[in-house]
């Protein structure tokens, strides 16, 4: 099914379908194991106003909902239990959001979480060279990371993964990447992401990369 929905949408960004593949693409609101309102591929909505802007369209008519609508849904949504499956909450909504607009939310936010990573991770705070400057494997790994997490959450409770990061020892940072709270499959991509980054950059590489830097300091 996710594969079908993708391949609708035409993208081939490895971004894309890697956040895609482990958050899920769910069109109706629901509450996460948090109790937190989501939607679409894990967009938590912190408010009944936000959930009033998104692009709504009624299940029986497929036409545009009205903010009415829009603010009975999250209402109605608030006051059910946390911690069912996503599935679970179908039954109780009346709107969806289309796959499309749901594409366009997670291309916005990919863009907005690497801007993030790009102002965290660069020589002028300790590291090596820029956020886009790693290998394509740690690139990936630390977008999930942050999709995840936050970027404000990785910034200042993970050092010790922050620390093999500005060492650029790829194989300690594939150690210190694991989450207590997403599934073993996504914490082992994760983790194979960082090797990959290992694996396309050679010691020596990063050797003269430091070299250079010092004599240019």
């Amino acid at each position: 099914m996710l594969k079908r929905l993708l391949s609708k949408h035409r993208t081939s960004s490895p971004a894309v379908r890697h956040i895609c593949h482990f958050e899920g693409v769910i069109d109706h609101l629901y509450l996460d194991t948090r109790g937190n309102p989501t939607i679409g591929v894990g967009f938590h909505v912190a408010s009944q106003d936000a959930f009033t802007r998104l692009s709504l369209r009624d299940k029986r008519t497929n036409k545009p909902a009205s903010r009415a609508q829009k603010q009975q849904e999250y209402a109605t949504l608030k006051r059910l239990p946390a911690g069912k499956t996503a599935r679970w909450y179908e039954q109780h909504c009346t709107l969806h959001l289309p796959h499309r607009e749901s594409m366009r939310l997670l291309e916005e936010q990919i863009r907005a979480f690497e801007q993030e990573l790009a102002r965290l991770i660069c020589p002028a705070n300790g590291y090596t060279r820029s956020y886009q400057q790693l290998p394509e494997g740690a690139r990936l790994a630390l977008l999930d990371l942050a999709y995840n997490l936050g970027t404000t959450n990785l910034s200042c409770r993970w050092p010790k993964l922050l620390t093999a990061l500005k060492h650029e020892d790829w194989q300690q940072a594939a150690n210190e990447c694991a989450r207590k709270h997403v599934s073993k499959a996504r914490n082992q991509a994760t983790r194979q992401l960082f090797m990959q980054a290992s694996n396309n950059d050679s010691l020596v590489a990063r050797l003269l990369r430091r070299l250079w830097r010092k004599l240019w300091r």
